[in-house]
């Protein structure tokens, strides 16, 4: 059995990036990603380009289409928060 990637999300913007790389991967074109999730190929663009108003439900059904599982677990306290990554860009 080979060993899985794990990808540490903490931006809207990182997330995007992981479906997006992971979705090419698998040589899924949008369209496909979404008829294999059940969803709207408007809600995996939005899952790839980051928008903040993405629905959990769709993004849990993207990423059982995508083989892959969305692992919440407790943080380092001495890592950046998601405000502290977005400060310098404000």
């Amino acid at each position: 059995m080979k060993p899985s990637a794990a990808f540490i999300v903490r931006t809207p913007g990182s997330l995007a990036n992981v479906v997006a790389d992971r979705r090419r991967h698998l040589r899924m074109t949008q369209q496909a990603l979404a008829t294999a999730a059940g969803v709207s190929r408007k809600l995996v663009c939005d899952a790839e380009a980051g928008k903040l108003t993405m629905q959990v439900d769709g993004l849990i059904k993207i990423c059982i289409a995508l083989e892959c599982d969305l692992v919440v677990r407790e943080t380092d306290p001495d890592r950046l928060t998601y405000l502290d990554a977005l400060a310098p860009f404000e």
